[in-house]
């Protein structure tokens, strides 16, 4: 009997660790937080960022923004990582209108005028460092997966030609 009761006890135990009881991105991007956390209003919030790319030398910035203050994103570089694991060609993101962020209400990037990246060394399957630059919160460089825009859930997503006139 009080090896039974033993058993149960032991039994009862298991799976009190599941990976899923751990904070974790059910996304393909990542996370970050931006600006001092003993200031945490001020602090910007940037999640499931990644590049999106339809080929290689190219590709859009994904991802949301949220901070209880206000601030804005003023610059995007970076590098990709080639096949090999070295340097790639930097890059310098082209922001077409500003993206602010306000009072908790959250931005998404792909909701805005894309935020354009341009390096011969970007390709879908890859990594590179981004360094992402707000007004207030400060900088912060992080490294972010180039996903593959040609898969279903980003067909959408693709930025349409600019018209010649």
């Amino acid at each position: 009997m009080v090896v039974a009761i033993g058993l149960l006890f032991l039994a009862a135990a298991c799976g009190q660790n599941v990976q899923t009881n751990r904070p974790y991105t059910p996304a393909e991007g990542v996370n970050i937080d931006v600006g001092n956390p003993a200031t945490p209003n001020k602090v910007v919030h940037v999640r499931n960022l990644a590049i999106i790319s339809w080929g290689p030398g190219e590709g859009v910035l994904s991802g949301s923004i949220v901070t209880a203050d206000r601030d804005s994103l003023s610059a995007v570089s970076g590098m990709p990582f080639k096949v090999d694991g070295s340097e790639g060609a930097p890059f310098t993101g082209t922001i077409p209108s500003t993206v602010s962020v306000a009072n908790g209400l959250q931005v998404v990037l792909t909701d805005q005028p894309p935020i354009i990246v341009k390096s011969p060394d970007i390709m879908p399957g890859l990594d590179a460092d981004v360094t992402l630059q707000f007004e207030n919160a400060g900088d912060v460089t992080l490294r972010v997966p180039i996903l593959d825009g040609n898969e279903p859930q980003y067909a959408t997503l693709k930025p349409s030609a600019t018209p010649s006139v």
